[in-house]
Formats: structure tokens, sequence, C-alpha cells
């Protein structure tokens, strides 16, 4: 017995927000606020990265902040998560979580709390127009200081069960080990919160265990070497 792939029920649980965005969006909100996209964001998409060594996660970390600085007024962000979900919806999905780190959004939108705030709504908004589930994992940068990874598990923990379904953590691996963010995942962990890291993209197996041993996750984000 064969199946359509699309009319089976899925659930989509690791979302980056700013990796999402259509490229068309990308290339039209760049226009509408005269932001210069480079060549690999336009010319030559999609771009050819490799992240196996530092320098091409250099690249891609750097084309990702740009495509991310795309986003400046809530219209945008509304726009993103309305076309998140109707893309969502396409795919026979009916359950999405969607990952941010609002510090990387906080100058645009007025802090993190701020941001975090309209991220909810806009999903609410575009839950209602699709049909989609979603809920909105907080992650930690792990190339910043553990100190605003706790910052962020608070504020994941006072949005718990008011759409934050969980804390995560991302970026380079290699910058920031597991140990060094104990005490956050401890902070989102008593609120109940799904501890969802990033670990192993570019340091392997062992990085993946310390992982699993440090912060106690309920799934790994990626853990793909």
């Amino acid at each position: 017995m064969t199946h359509d792939l699309v009319a089976l029920p899925k659930a989509h649980l690791h979302l980056h927000l700013t990796g999402a965005m259509r490229h068309s969006t990308l290339v039209e909100l760049a226009l509408a606020h005269g932001i210069s996209l480079p060549p690999a964001l336009t010319l030559d998409w999609p771009p050819q990265l490799s992240t196996v060594d530092e320098r091409g996660w250099f690249r891609f970390q750097r084309l990702y902040d740009t495509a991310r600085s795309v986003l400046r007024t809530a219209d945008d962000l509304y726009r993103l998560v309305r076309e998140i979900a109707e893309d969502e919806l396409a795919e026979g999905s009916g359950w999405l979580e969607v990952q941010a780190d609002p510090s990387g959004y906080a100058g645009q939108y007025g802090g993190v709390t701020a941001f975090t705030e309209l991220l909810l709504d806009a999903a609410a908004v575009a839950a209602q127009g699709t049909g989609v589930g979603i809920a909105v994992v907080i992650a930690a940068n792990r190339t910043r200081h553990s100190m605003d990874a706790r910052v962020l598990a608070r504020l994941a923990a006072q949005f718990a069960g008011r759409g934050v379904v969980g804390f995560g953590l991302s970026n380079d691996e290699r910058r920031g080990p597991a140990e060094e963010f104990e005490r956050a995942f401890g902070i989102a962990g008593r609120a109940g919160l799904l501890l969802v890291p990033h670990g192993g993209e570019l340091l392997g197996a062992a990085s993946v265990t310390a992982t699993l041993d440090r912060l106690r996750p309920d799934r790994i984000g990626h853990g793909v070497r």
C-alpha cells in the first residue's frame, strides 16, 4: 500500500526562524529596507557552503546574520511567521516548533522580552490562519557568555506554558562547551521546558556525549558528525 507523503501527519520539531525565510522574501525585504545583499544571497543562490572547518562556519554565520538583518519591523516578523506556517501546511505538517535566539533580534525589536512577545503573537496569528500549531523554542548562543544564556533561560521560563515549549543552544560548539551552560539548562528544566540543545555539528561524538551528560536534553538538535 502506498501513501501520499504530504498527506501523512507530520511534526516539524527543529526549524530556525531566519533559516526558514523564503528566498523571495529575503530579497524583497532587503530591497524595501535598503540593505545590500552579497552575491551568495542573490546571484549565486543557493550559497555553496561547507561548515566542516572554522572558515566555512564563519562564512555561513555571516550570511545568516545578514539574512536576519532584513527583519526590521513588526510586519516583517508577522510576514515571516505566516509564510513559514503556510509552507508547513503545504508540506502536510500539523505542528511546528520554531527556534529563535531573541538576543539576535533585540536591537531591532526593543529588547529580548519585546521580541519574544511579538514572536509569540505572530505565531498565534499564523496558527489561527493556517491551522498549523506553532510553538517557540528560545535558544542561547554558544559564542556568548554563559550569563547571557541564563538570562534567556529565565526569559523562556517566564513564557513557559504561554507559547514557549523549549530551550535550546546553538552556534559554533567549538567556542562554547556544554558544561558552561549547565546552569542555564537547569533553569529551563525546572520550568518544565523541553531541553533541545544542538550538539555534534562540528566536534563529533564527544560533543554529543558531553551534551547528553551535562545538559540532560530531551532531544539533540543536530548530532550529525
